[in-house]
Order: C-alpha cells, then sequence, then structure tokens
C-alpha cells in the first residue's frame, strides 16, 4: 500500500493531536483493508485554530448507513475517539468512487492543557 502524504505546519504531540493521529491511522488501515487501492492519500495542515487530516481513497466506496453495528472502527477508533478530544469527523463514500474521512482538531481547548504527556491508550 502507498501512502502518499502532504504536511503542512507542525503542531506539538499532546493528548489531542495524539488522538487525532490516531484517528487518522484508523482510517488509513480501513482504507488499506476496504477499499481495493494501491494507493491512498492523505493530507494533514495546521493552521493557528485547528489541525486538519483527510484520508482519501479513490476505491469502491461504500455506504455508511449499511456497516453492521459489530464494526467498531469507524464508529470507535474514529468517530468516537474525535468527539472525546473535542474534534469531529466528516465522512464522505460513494459506492465505486471512494472515500474521504476528513478529521478537524480544535486547537489548545479549554480546560485542556498543551502540555499534558500522551498516554499509551490514546496512541493505539
Amino acid at each position: 500500500m502507498r501512502v502518499a502524504p502532504v504536511v503542512v505546519g507542525d503542531a506539538p504531540l499532546d493528548p489531542d493531536t495524539a488522538a487525532l493521529v490516531a484517528a487518522a491511522r484508523e482510517a488509513m488501515v480501513n482504507a488499506a483493508k476496504h477499499a481495493g487501492v494501491d494507493e491512498i492519500d492523505v493530507y494533514a495542515e495546521v493552521e493557528p485554530e485547528t489541525v486538519e487530516i483527510f484520508v482519501r481513497d479513490r476505491g469502491c466506496g461504500f455506504d455508511p448507513d449499511a456497516v453492521p453495528d459489530d464494526r467498531r472502527g469507524l464508529a470507535g477508533s474514529i468517530k468516537d475517539r474525535m468527539a472525546r478530544h473535542g474534534g469531529k469527523v466528516a465522512l464522505r463514500s460513494t459506492p465505486g468512487q471512494g472515500t474521504e474521512v476528513g478529521l478537524v482538531l480544535p486547537r489548545a481547548r479549554r480546560g485542556s492543557p498543551s502540555t499534558a504527556p500522551v498516554s499509551e491508550e490514546e496512541t493505539r
């Protein structure tokens, strides 16, 4: 699997950004397992107010509403993780045309010190 990353900017790795990276990793793993393609595009940008990562494939796509409840990759490893850290997920997928998972995380949330150590749990 070829991953074609484009990264603009930099940010410290705190618990929130570690969760963002873990969610992006899960999106890449899902694409590698299910999209039926040889390449995944990843675009990450650090802006003053947000950190955004987009994971896109041009594969088979899927209907998100048809995903069985026992499949927790998208719900648990991506959506729930992002929600716990104040982030949002935008999913676009069309059968036959591919999938894009957009992850947006606000920077320096109130009450969340950016210098807190990253736990091993958040990097999984």
